[in-house]
């Protein structure tokens, strides 16, 4: 995972800026609809936040990462919302949407639309606009019977629609015949079954057919068509809503136009006096515009269609070029990702707004961390992170909490319009992505999408690329340590050898090694079998690596160590981790369980400082040390023979003090003289046997003064001593007499 140190930075005063929320704005109608809102907006001193989706679609997981992007819609930085549910291809999301704003969302909101009763409704005045194409077909081309197509009767704007038919044939002296206006679905199936009743003879052919929207217009064209029944020449169609598609299609569709730039005025002036109490009129006023065509047996061989729009429609052969997302596949790294997308930001933007547009991506802090659980693979899937981590394309690199949405600190002031959409992969939440830009939206197209979706795409194929190599690092590192002991195997060694040499030297250390090999573990092994051995053999490894968490250690053989280390005072240091070691392993030994003794046999070698040894040469002197100890073993074959009686004995006196114990006793139990035996613990551990019983006396009323309320005659018994004896030798050794001991400890 990639972090950024945090950078503090000081926030100016928010803008005016308003939330718009729709769906496939690269639609010419829809950019028309949100080019008035902004142009309203901008007059009435508002930036704007545009959200909307990178791929509208039916999967389940594709949906859930789509409207992740609406968690990072922080209202609190929004005057308020303008929404445009139709613009979604999906129900699934303007539904969810409205459910969403309505519980979350304490500000005003504009819903373009007319079935709403949560929020303020802003929409076109169908009633006149389907009535001006009515009146066309009836005083253009003389038509007296005319059927109407609308959508479902429980929608609003299908009956106002309707009515605006009924209007106009009633204000033509034509009988109004209800039958006349028949409720569909503003889809496909309707205008198909209508064609089949009319060539069938179960409804009456009539003169035309006013359709409530282009879809059903084109659908019934085609239908009709199919059933033998020609357009325009046996029934006039029309359709209503100016999309491209009725151009293209042939015969050419006659429709209406709406003036979708004049309901996105009219939005932003209903949120303008919702936020403020003053009412304002639109910038410009304009009208729908009827487009007569083949459909309606006019001729318009020389309407004119943009190359915009039809670039719009169909994409330009560069939307196919696969060097974005071949260029993406190649990043190793996410700062390489990034370098190569603001690379490659010509593949949508024009050239002269590349210097001046800003693009962000912002990443959830967890964007790559993929963990596994019971064999599953999770991540995040659900929101964004607190805090976020933004790359922009003019070089900021920083981190900002999620309800700024965009850092304060990169404010202008001027006014601009930021696009949102989310990065995922499915579910897999990254984080969003953001376009700036000042006058032209132009640029947030269909190669813009495209661009977005190699990104979303290129992020996954890097996570998974890293989740692979730790994955691979993890095998390695597995591979590298001994399955009993987790310590690394000694053939790792060389690989780190000059990495450590060069640390010691840079820091005028010296380094030194300090070979173990652990003693008892035979005795063991034929008193209790290989796999008591093993666990003996893992705890002395786990003392090891507790002792000497700052050093290298490696598993010479079966049962041997190598500890490597450097310091400034090596034979300090050495020391240090050699009583450490035999201290814990001693203490480790006392505990209830362990029946048996691992003890440590070592051999230390501290290399001359700016030691420049080659690996090999390391690794030889090494094994050396241990072929050392080993013969020194095979020569001291006959002490070591008691070494694991010895441990066993000490273990005992340790654990029950109050015993009598004597030189006599001792040399019994090993069947060695008492000279002998008193020489050979002395050389074992350091100090003599009368001083270690009366260290594990002294330990053992420590323990009950400080952990029993038992009386002092007590403990004394309990350890070995008379009453006296007992006061006498605490205060010589402590300093203070046991009653002084047991209170300073509570």
């Amino acid at each position: 995972m990639l972090y950024w140190n945090y950078r503090e930075v000081t926030a100016l005063a928010r803008k005016k800026r308003i939330g718009i929320i729709m769906g496939r704005i690269y639609k010419p109608l829809n950019k028309k609809l949100l080019s008035g809102i902004l142009e309203q907006a901008r007059a009435l001193g508002y930036s704007a936040f545009v959200f909307t989706l990178n791929e509208d679609c039916s999967i389940e997981k594709v949906r859930n990462g789509e409207r992740n992007l609406f968690h990072a819609l922080h209202f609190s930085q929004l005057d308020g919302i303008v929404f445009a549910p139709y613009s979604f291809d999906s129900h699934f999301y303007s539904e969810w949407l409205d459910d969403y704003l309505a519980e979350n969302c304490d500000k005003p909101i504009v819903r373009i639309g007319r079935e709403t009763e949560r929020f303020l409704p802003v929409w076109y005045d169908d009633k006149e606009e389907i009535a001006e194409i009515a009146l066309h077909l009836i005083y253009g081309h003389g038509c007296r019977k005319l059927l109407c197509l609308t959508g479902p009767e429980d929608s609003l704007v299908a009956r106002n629609r309707a009515q605006g038919f009924l209007n106009a044939v009633a204000s033509a002296g034509l009988p109004v015949n209800e039958n006349a206006v028949i409720y569909g679905d503003f889809w496909l199936y309707a205008a198909q079954k209508l064609a089949e009743e009319i060539a069938a003879g179960t409804r009456e052919r009539p003169d035309a057919v006013v359709c409530a929207n282009d879809t059903m217009a084109i659908a019934l064209c085609d239908a009709m068509n199919a059933l033998g029944i020609s357009v325009p020449e046996d029934i006039l169609v029309t359709g209503y809503d100016g999309t491209p598609d009725t151009l293209l299609h042939i015969p050419a569709v006659t429709t209406f136009q709406p003036p979708h730039e004049m309901l996105g005025r009219n939005a932003v002036c209903a949120l303008y006096e919702a936020v403020s109490g003053e009412h304002v009129q639109p910038i410009r006023i304009e009208k729908g515009t009827l487009h007569c065509r083949e459909s309606c047996g006019c001729r318009s061989p020389h309407e004119a269609f943009s190359t915009h729009d039809f670039t719009q429609i169909i994409p330009e052969e560069g939307i196919l070029d696969c060097t974005v997302s071949a260029t993406f596949y190649e990043a190793v790294s996410l700062h390489d990702l990034v370098d190569r997308m603001f690379s490659l930001r010509y593949k949508f933007m024009a050239d002269k707004t590349i210097q001046t547009e800003r693009l962000f991506l912002c990443l959830c802090d967890d964007w790559d961390s993929v963990t596994q659980t019971d064999g599953s693979r999770t991540y995040r899937s659900a929101g964004y992170s607190d805090t976020m981590y933004l790359i922009g394309s003019e070089g900021s690199r920083l981190t900002f909490p999620l309800e700024e949405m965009l850092p304060a600190s990169l404010d202008t002031d001027t006014l601009t319009t930021a696009f949102f959409m989310p990065v995922h992969f499915q579910d897999q939440c990254f984080g969003y992505i953001a376009l700036e830009v000042e006058d032209c939206i132009d640029d947030f197209n269909i190669h813009y999408i495209r661009f977005c979706r190699e990104v979303n795409n290129a992020l996954k194929f890097l996570c998974t690329q890293n989740v692979l190599k730790r994955l691979l690092y993890r095998e390695k590192i597995a591979r590298s340590r001994d399955d009993l002991t987790g310590l690394y195997r000694f053939d790792t060694c060389k690989e780190i050898w000059t990495e450590l040499q060069d640390h010691a030297n840079a820091y005028r250390e010296q380094l030194y090694l300090i070979v173990i090999a652990a003693g008892g573990l035979r005795h063991i092994e034929n008193a209790a079998g290989s796999v008591e051995s093993d666990r003996y053999l893992a705890s002395f490894a786990d003392v090891l690596a507790r002792c000497c968490s700052k050093e290298k250690i490696f598993q010479l053989e079966s049962r041997s160590f190598v500890i490597i280390g450097s310091g400034r005072e090596p034979e300090k240091n050495t020391a240090t981790y050699l009583q450490q070691i035999r201290e814990t392993a001693w203490n480790l030994c006392l505990s209830d369980e362990r029946k048996y003794m691992v003890y440590a046999r070592t051999s230390v070698r501290i290399l001359p400082a700016g030691t420049s040894l080659p690996a090999e040469e390391a690794e030889a002197e090494i094994q050396k040390m241990l072929d050392t100890l080993s013969d020194a073993d095979q020569k001291q074959l006959s002490e070591h023979l008691h070494d694991t009686a010895l441990f066993a004995l000490r273990r005992e006196i340790y654990l029950h003090p109050e015993a009598d114990w004597n030189g006599e006793l001792c040399s019994a139990r090993l069947n060695i003289s008492k000279s002998y035996f008193h020489k050979l613990y002395l050389k074992v551990f350091g100090v003599s046997f009368m001083q270690d019983l009366q260290q594990s006396r002294l330990n053992r009323a420590k323990q009950l003064l400080v952990t029993t309320p038992l009386l002092l005659p007590d403990i004394a018994e309990r350890c070995g001593y008379d009453y006296y004896n007992f006061m006498r030798f605490f205060k010589k050794e402590m300093g203070m007499t046991p009653t002084q001991y047991r209170k300073n400890k509570r």
